[in-house]
């Protein structure tokens, strides 16, 4: 008998058949089969045929069709029903019908650990993804696989012994995808112990660390956390972060808006959910739904209100919350939901909380200020905190590393220990959002691979102290040499620093405990220190001017719109596209109202901003 590909379902307690497919499906039921197996239901997909695109792009001159062939089949075990799927057709499944752990489950409970060929891969922290393949079957330290910050997507591989008489390979993702040798009659003994398979926990035994990090998917558990989610962001609960999911940098000045709604946009000066609160508040969106979150968009822009680049709020929120029914934390993170091991989480506190201590450095409160908008400024504090400390030196914006590679700073403060001979080396960062300390902590580790194995970057280093001191530099340039260096990594932040790792997002504390064991292997000490943030917060501003106008007779004794005299606009620029419901008041009256200013000079009215009278 030859082998046949069979990509295998488990469906959920209480769906079957009979509620399992979409009912906006066109698979077909009533075809007759006489070798099915018992108590088993089928479904066809027999679509029409077309005509393939490469046909008319080439102009080929010959009648060639193609047509889409498929089944279901679905087979009740025990109290529990698989659906076998042949063709493409998985996709007339209803999503919350099927268990999204079933393949990757069954699989790791019959692979033989030392006998894996690939493995699909994802790091959620750096948005990654990556398949690793091998010629020759190993283990899945070959495999490049991290449980500490990764995510087993898919395994394939050869079977333990005693499952041989199943299949003899296996890939496992969502659904079960092996080749099998098997009569049709045989289907139900395999899928009961297919089941076996999925409901044992021996998998603990052989990759004992798999399941740290596992993407939620289940669309009801996904349903329910985003309830939970919601309730919070009602309640206005502070462990709810809103974060830009991607690098920014500091150094920039990073404003944003809120749009989905029309009004006038107010530009903010920080990233942050009271700015988002504030947006709905003028609004007067009271009754906030999941939707609101998903199509309600988050731009960064600069400080005149241009975007220049735009996401979803709710991709842009960060939470952790438990759930009663099961023993794990869920993490959201750009929009998608990971199940946490609660195990793993107190191992990640323990060793994170281990480095923190308290910061020798003064609290921020170093805004730039432009035009009376105060924005945050990593390049102030910096120069700040060295004032009046010896052997202190800002490197801010510097770089070490070799010609002809990317800019790596050494560091944004640089200190030493005469007395430990050791070179000291802060790396600051405003803010406590995931993209932004991954990116730190990731750039701390880089700095001292370089200095420890790049006698050229330590020579930059050297010569960048040169530059800001005159004195004998024998002493300094030999503790760098000496490549006893101490990483510390400040955080800006309005956090209490007693909460330590707990001030940090699921992610980033993998990164840093990445970065942690990495820095080990260099006997580099490493310590996380939390800077008290006393700037004000930063209020949302209007991207347009808001004026003062009054209502005059023009030439022709017709009433417009015209800028009060003593303003930034003149008093005899009209203001075109005026509310008429304006108009309709006494000449003289004067009005608090919004306006845009082309590139001719000439303004125009914003209703979205709507007006007030002043008496």
């Amino acid at each position: 008998m030859k082998t046949r590909p069979f990509s295998i379902f488990l469906l959920k307690q209480g769906y079957n058949a009979s509620n399992s497919i979409k009912p906006t499906s066109d698979l077909l039921s009533n075809i007759g089969a006489s070798n099915l197996p018992e108590s088993a239901s089928l479904y066809i997909a027999d679509n029409m045929e077309t005509t393939p695109w490469w046909v008319n792009y080439f102009g080929i001159e010959s009648n060639l069709t193609q047509k889409n062939k498929g089944a279901l089949i679905f087979l009740p075990v025990d109290d529990r029903c698989f659906a076998l799927s042949f063709g493409f057709v998985s996709h007339h499944l209803i999503d919350a019908s099927y268990e999204y752990d079933f393949g990757l489950k069954v699989t790791l409970n019959s692979l033989d650990p030392q006998e894996l060929r690939s493995a699909d891969i994802v790091d959620p922290s750096a948005a990654r993804r990556k398949r690793m393949q091998l010629p020759i079957t190993s283990d899945l330290t070959y495999l490049d696989f991290d449980s500490n910050s990764e995510i087993l997507k898919s395994l394939t591989g050869k079977v333990k012994s005693e499952y041989v008489n199943l299949f003899k390979n296996a890939t496992g993702s969502i659904s079960l995808r092996v080749g099998l040798k098997i009569e049709p009659e045989n289907l139900l003994g395999l899928c009961q112990q297919l089941l076996t398979l999925y409901n044992s926990e021996e998998y603990l035994t052989s990759f004992p660390n798999i399941q740290k990090i596992m993407p939620e998917k289940d669309p009801v558990k996904v349903a329910i956390l985003n309830n939970i989610l919601l309730e919070n962001f009602i309640n206005r609960n502070q462990d709810l972060l809103l974060s830009v999911p991607e690098i920014i940098d500091y150094k920039d000045n990073i404003f944003c808006t809120f749009s989905g709604k029309a009004g006038i946009q107010k530009v903010y000066s920080d990233v942050s959910l009271n700015g988002f609160y504030d947006y709905l508040d003028d609004r007067g969106i009271n009754e906030i739904t999941l939707d609101i979150l998903k199509k309600t968009e988050l731009n960064l822009c600069d400080s005149d209100g241009k975007t220049t680049g735009s996401y979803s709020v709710y991709r842009s929120l960060i939470f952790d919350t438990p759930l009663q029914s099961d023993n794990h934390i869920y993490h959201l993170c750009e929009g998608e939901w990971y199940r946490i091991d609660t195990d793993y989480l107190a191992k990640l506190k323990e060793s994170i909380d281990a480095v923190c201590e308290d910061t020798n450095l003064i609290a921020y409160n170093h805004d730039n200020r432009n035009n009376g908008v105060l924005t945050y400024s990593e390049e102030n504090y910096n120069q700040a905190a060295i004032e009046g400390k010896e052997n202190f030196f800002c490197l801010d914006q510097t770089n070490i590393s070799p010609d002809g590679y990317s800019q790596i700073e050494p560091c944004d403060i640089l200190t030493f220990n005469e007395q430990a001979e050791q070179c000291i080396l802060y790396h600051i960062k405003i803010s406590s959002r995931s993209s932004q300390l991954s990116h730190l902590f990731n750039q701390g580790a880089n700095s001292i691979e370089l200095l420890y194995l790049e006698e050229t970057c330590r020579d930059k280093l050297k010569e960048l102290l040169q530059q800001q001191i005159n004195n004998d530099l024998t002493i300094i340039n030999n503790i760098i040499d000496k490549k006893n260096y101490k990483v510390i990594f400040g955080i800006i932040t309005k956090k209490d620093k007693n909460l330590r790792s707990d001030n940090l997002p699921l992610f980033s504390k993998i990164s840093l405990l990445r970065v942690l064991r990495a820095l080990e292997l260099s006997k580099t000490e490493v310590s996380l220190t939390f800077i008290q943030d006393d700037s004000l917060i930063k209020e949302g501003y209007s991207k347009h001017p808001q004026i003062i106008a009054i209502i005059k007779n023009d030439e022709h004794g017709k009433k417009e719109l015209y800028p009060f005299q003593g303003q930034v606009f003149s008093h005899t620029i009209k203001i075109n596209r005026c509310d008429k419901n304006i108009k309709e008041h006494d000449v003289d009256t004067k009005f608090k109202v919004y306006v845009k200013e082309n590139e001719n000079g000439e303004l125009t009215y914003l209703r979205s901003g709507g007006y007030e009278v002043i008496q």
